[in-house]
């Protein structure tokens, strides 16, 4: 990877840590700002390419990490910390659908791990989109504990109920379908590693 690239990576690393960092600051300084959740995840899921990168030892493509931060800045920084998932109209389900194809992408990488690349394309996709709803479920889970342990209201519970986490769970399914059809693709495996 060349210089520039890493550049941007590093900046649009280091603008989700800082970005976090100062809603850290409301949260302590502001009693009416809890959102706790979008914090810890803003402090810790930058750094989760290198984590997997270094544990599954895969080298992640820039486009894929690119597209891994600009999603972490549509979902924390703007839809948690700025509260855009109240304030504009469907982008929770805009960003969930999102991070089923991002997440079936993961799980393309996950199948590189395993060698398992050359399978059938039907047992890549169908991998990739249950991989995608395992993940959409550990998310569900961590607003259910934000919810229950840190007093946020990330899950709406008292307007919506179950009726968010449920569609939430779908469109991030939606998208993991779409996501694990197209990256089961050649053309489309060949586009990301650039």
């Amino acid at each position: 990877m060349n210089k520039t690239r890493k550049i941007v990576l590093l900046t649009f690393k280091i603008s989700i840590i800082v970005i976090a960092i100062v809603f850290l600051f409301r949260c302590i300084f502001d009693p009416n700002y809890s959102k706790w959740g979008g914090v810890i995840a803003g402090v810790i899921l930058p750094f989760l390419p290198e984590i997997f990168s270094k544990l599954f030892r895969i080298k992640i493509s820039y486009r894929v990490e690119l597209m891994y931060y600009i999603f972490l800045i549509l979902a924390l920084s703007l839809g948690i910390s700025a509260d855009l998932y109240k304030t504009v109209p469907l982008y929770d389900k805009a960003v969930h659908t999102l991070s089923g194809a991002g997440t079936a992408l993961i799980g393309f990488y996950m199948l590189r791990y395993f060698k398992a690349e050359k399978t059938p394309a039907v047992f890549r996709g169908m991998f990739m989109i249950f991989f995608s709803i395992s993940v959409a479920v550990a998310w569900e889970f961590f607003e259910f504990f934000c919810d229950k342990c840190l007093g946020q209201h990330m899950q709406q519970l008292v307007t919506t109920g179950v009726d968010d986490t449920m569609l939430d769970m779908l469109v991030a399914t939606i998208g993991a379908i779409i996501g694990g059809v197209l990256m089961a693709n050649k053309k489309v495996q060949n586009f990301l590693e650039k």
